[in-house]
């Protein structure tokens, strides 16, 4: 794994929404200053479930303010360009970003100078999954993070080593069907490629309901995560 121990550690912001509570902010915050995109408003309209839009929407829009914080307005209402792994990316380089939506709450990562990935899932899913199926996550996700001791049989578990499967899957951009078969999850063979990876993953504290792992080629030392919450919208706007 390579740390960039000879280089500045890398500017990553990660922020956390509850977006049932912060849907109506987001919004009118949007009416007031267009950010999204034709291709984001569209994609929001194809959707049926009239919740499922409504929160999406409220990610979306979340996501396009954390990146203003760092680049400024000139992102706004810009369509994202979408790499062949289906990562969305913003054009010319010159921001990075990830997000993971679950239930009514997502979790988003901005950074100007690393590729950056997040994935965020509830701590009480239950998992449909063979032992063996089990037993080969918990190994990918522990070559990725050795960060706490897991075990094959408790569902929790096994969803930490694999949101740090699903964060470095975003950061390295390549999607997590290709990375589970690199690491042996699918299709049973390792490839010794995969123990070369460039890249740090970390789990991250969410609270009780939920486990989070963020990924980068280097990570700083301390990582805060902010919420967005509608007390602070506008402190946090013109920050």
């Amino acid at each position: 794994m390579i740390t960039g121990a000879h280089q500045a550690p890398p500017g990553i912001e990660i922020f956390f929404v509850d977006l049932v509570s912060m849907a109506v902010v987001l919004e009118s915050e949007e009416a007031r200053t267009p950010r999204l995109s034709t291709a984001d408003v569209e994609r929001a309209r194809a959707m049926k479930d009239a919740e499922a839009r409504r929160l999406w929407r409220a990610s979306r829009i979340a996501t396009r303010i954390a990146l203003e914080r760092l680049v400024g307005p000139g992102l706004r209402q810009t369509a994202f360009e979408i790499e062949w792994s289906g990562r969305p990316v913003v054009p010319g380089g010159g921001a990075h970003f990830s997000i993971s939506h679950t239930g009514s709450v997502a979790l988003i990562a901005v950074s100007t100078d690393v590729a950056v990935g997040v994935d965020l899932e509830r701590s009480d899913r239950t998992l449909k999954m063979s032992a063996d199926r089990r037993r080969r996550v918990i190994a990918a996700g522990g070559r990725f993070a050795a960060q706490a001791t897991l075990s094959a049989d408790k569902d929790e578990d096994v969803l930490v080593a694999w949101v740090r499967l699903e964060a470095a899957a975003k950061a390295l951009g390549i999607g997590i069907g290709r990375l589970l078969t690199q690491e042996g999850v699918v299709g049973g063979v390792k490839e010794t490629a995969a123990q070369q990876r460039a890249i740090a993953v970390r789990d991250l504290k969410i609270g009780l309901e939920h486990v989070a792992a963020v990924a980068a080629e280097r990570l700083p030392e301390n990582l805060a995560i902010q919420t967005i919450a509608r007390a602070t919208l506008d402190e946090f706007l013109h920050i």
